[in-house]
């Protein structure tokens, strides 16, 4: 899913496809579609999120932490505001996923990619990007995010959108799930250039439930 705004360009990923809850190998990589054109400043290109269901991986639950920066802590109290508003737990801080978001959201910026972490890491994954003449704030970037409750409507996952499209919410509904008790996001920054990955554990936006 991509935003642009005027001079100043935004672009956000939701999760690359929905999860099933049986846990399965994964299936190899569908093609990948034509790479989507970007503006001058952000990245050379953008692999647009895959349809295809892949199976969820078992993982180990994560450890609570405490964000070890400022932008880390205003980026989970921004998760946290949303999630009250809709009377979701609070999510807890990861350092495992800050570990994890880091080293692909410096992978994506220091080769100007745009993509979702193929690799069966078993977590849920939120990216956005955004460069121009201004620098976003960690309140911009996930309110990006949450502006995709303006087509959010209650239901089973996958059917949870206005416009029959769940990835036109699927970054908002990953924020909400109930079931999604820890989170761990990474900044990194390039000339005009700013990416946010964020990694959510159990993850969210999985087939047959509720947010």
């Amino acid at each position: 899913m991509i935003r642009h705004a005027s001079a100043l360009v935004a672009v956000c990923l939701t999760s690359a496809c929905t999860l099933s809850p049986a846990p399965a190998p994964a299936p190899a990589r569908a093609t990948v579609p034509a790479p989507v054109p970007i503006a001058p400043g952000g990245p050379r290109w953008i692999e647009p999120p895959s349809q295809s269901p892949r199976a969820a991986v078992p993982i180990a639950p994560p450890r609570d932490a405490q964000p070890s920066q400022a932008v880390e802590a205003r980026l989970l109290d921004a998760h946290n505001a949303e999630r009250r508003r809709v009377g979701a737990p609070p999510l807890v801080w990861s350092d495992a996923l800050e570990a994890e978001a880091r080293d692909w959201a410096r992978e994506l910026i220091d080769t100007r990619r745009f993509a979702h972490d193929p690799r069966p890491h078993g977590h849920g994954e939120n990216l956005w990007t955004g460069w121009g003449g201004r620098v976003f704030t960690p309140e911009d970037m996930v309110g990006d995010w949450i502006e995709e409750r303006a087509d959010y409507r209650p239901g089973i996952f996958p059917d949870v959108s206005r416009t029959g499209d769940w990835t036109a919410v699927g970054h908002y509904t990953q924020i909400i799930w109930a079931g999604t008790t820890h989170v761990g996001c990474a900044v990194e920054t390039r000339g005009d250039q700013q990416l946010l990955a964020c990694r959510y554990a159990p993850p969210g936006n999985i087939d047959g439930r509720r947010p």
